[in-house]
């Protein structure tokens, strides 16, 4: 094994962790590398370690999940923007279609979630109920 090689017995090194987080956030491989005194390329291989993969991964949906819940949080304020906005006769015509148009767009993405997330959960149901009803004859 050369010394460039991964041991898929080692820890990931802080620095690494670090840089892989960097990368998460946005940053490109040059300057996550950077930061941390390495090159890119010596990152790029990190990456392909599964351990580094899946870092990543849970990383970015972390991400995900903090700005869904600051989207959520902001919803009925964004929300009594948007309606404003759409009922003001004082803003220009095409601002206020667009707006009413989003309104409608959010309306029909709410209905057709809950509508998959209802038929979700009944699959999930029947599928329980078929695991429940499964015998095993030895």
């Amino acid at each position: 094994m050369s010394i460039y090689e991964i041991n898929r017995y080692d820890a990931i090194p802080p620095h690494i962790i670090k840089a892989l987080t960097l990368c998460a956030n946005g940053s490109t491989w040059a300057d996550a590398a950077a930061a941390v005194g390495i090159k890119a390329p010596c990152l790029r291989k990190w990456y392909r370690d599964r351990r580094a993969e899946e870092f990543i991964e849970s990383l970015v949906r972390e991400n995900l999940n903090v700005a869904n819940n600051l989207l959520t949080s902001a919803a009925p304020r964004l929300v009594d923007e948007l309606i404003q906005i759409a009922l003001d006769p004082s803003v220009k015509a095409y601002a206020r279609t667009q707006a009413i148009s989003e309104s409608f767009k959010i309306l029909r993405e709410n209905v057709l979630e809950a509508e998959q997330r209802r038929q979700l959960q009944e699959i999930r149901q029947k599928l329980q109920s078929l695991e429940d009803s499964k015998t095993v004859t030895v």
